[in-house]
């Protein structure tokens, strides 16, 4: 709740000026919901999730630093394990 009490004004302003545009039509009730604009709006987004420009990174499958660090981490526990069973052979 402290995040939707922050972004109040902005989320305000927002839906105002998108209710300006109808010229006093509401299209349906939805329009009548703020809260609606308040996510899912980030500084430089076009607001399409299919927009390579703004969601290169999910889009082609780049991994992130936590899948990274997984990874490593999954890598590094096969090596000890292996590792560990050839230094019990001898």
């Amino acid at each position: 709740m402290r995040r939707a009490a922050l972004e109040k004004y902005r989320t305000l302003r927002i839906w105002r000026n998108h209710l300006a545009t109808h010229h006093g039509h509401i299209l349906c009730e939805c329009e009548l919901q703020p809260g609606r604009f308040r996510k899912s709006q980030r500084a430089g987004d076009c607001g399409r999730p299919r927009c390579w420009l703004c969601h290169y990174d999910k889009l082609s499958g780049t991994p992130t630093i936590q899948e990274q660090r997984a990874l490593i981490k999954q890598i590094e526990g096969i090596v000890d394990l292996f590792g560990s069973s050839k230094d019990r052979s001898l």
